[in-house]
């Protein structure tokens, strides 16, 4: 039988630890169906995630400096069933929320297990699926960011369904030993290391979203316990066409018109000036020389 294996965490992933403290670091992905779920398939098909993403069968361990990850020879996720099909909690907006953004929401707040100082060690990974009304289920992976992150989660998702596809077959105890990667910042080169240019953009990496300090924003109610919500935009394919067009016209980047839509859906919201801020994260991987693999963990 293999023994546990583990590595410190490097600067990005210490970075994102720290940044789950304070309320944010938590990535959701979650999978709307109107077929009951094989639970049994489902549980083997992320077992064999882990398998394949060793970080994915890591328990955080915190230290009095730093984090450290310990990896276990065997997977161990345990799906969560809950039953909201009599009970689904119905907002207070005037807007609707779907059952779905609700779940999302509820996934994204559940970061109790990562938050509290008192837990030596911490699951890197959750999986549930809620029954709702009229034969609907939701399937919700809940990840630590210094794990997997939101655009790797998407990524894990499709992995997920490719697996759920696949004929059952035995693993043997090799698959169940691959070592977890490297941190990032070991992946670089050495040699590319010394390019300045490359060093600010690791530095820039290393301190991640914690680095953010929107000091221009006044919060009203300093005292209420702070929770994340989650803003849908959704556009057909004729109004999609029309703003890349747009983009390409006027040579202005999506990334720039979203973030100026999300400053106008706000500003239209409160009805008055207010300060907003606007954080835009770029998958940038497939730019990269060399590009840097879907594949992690």
């Amino acid at each position: 039988m293999s023994e546990p294996k583990g590595r410190t965490v490097g600067g990005t992933e210490y970075s994102w630890c720290k940044a789950v403290q304070g309320g944010t670091g938590v990535a959701v992905v979650a999978l709307r169906t109107s077929k009951l779920p094989n639970i049994n398939r489902l549980q083997k098909a992320l077992h064999k995630l882990q398998n394949s993403h060793p970080i994915l069968k890591s328990t955080l361990l915190q230290h009095t400096s730093t984090f450290s990850f310990l990896t276990s020879p065997t997977p161990f996720l345990q799906l969560k069933i809950h039953d909201l099909s009599l009970n689904l909690n119905k907002p207070n907006d005037a807007v609707t929320i779907s059952p779905l953004q609700q779940i999302l929401e509820q996934e994204l707040n559940n970061d109790s297990v990562w938050r509290d100082a008192s837990l030596n060690s911490n699951e890197m990974f959750f999986g549930s699926i809620y029954a709702l009304p009229n034969n609907v289920w939701v399937i919700a992976l809940r990840l630590h960011v210094a794990a997997c992150d939101r655009t790797t989660a998407v990524l894990l998702l499709r992995e997920l369904l490719e697996l759920m596809e696949e004929k059952e077959e035995i693993v043997s105890e090799d698959q169940n030993d691959k070592k977890v990667s490297l941190a990032i910042e070991d992946l670089v080169p050495r040699e590319k290391t010394k390019k300045p240019l490359l060093a600010r953009g690791l530095n820039v990496l290393g301190y991640s979203l914690n680095s953010f300090k929107l000091t221009n924003l006044k919060f009203n109610d300093s005292k209420t316990t702070r929770f994340s919500q989650v803003v849908r935009l959704q556009l057909n394919q004729d109004d999609t066409k029309g703003v890349l067009a747009g983009c390409a016209w006027n040579g202005i980047k999506v990334c720039g018109v979203m973030s100026a839509a999300g400053m106008i859906a706000g500003h239209s919201s409160k009805r008055g000036s207010k300060k907003y801020g606007i954080v835009t994260l770029t998958d940038c991987r497939s730019t990269l020389q060399s590009r840097l693999s879907d594949n992690f963990g």
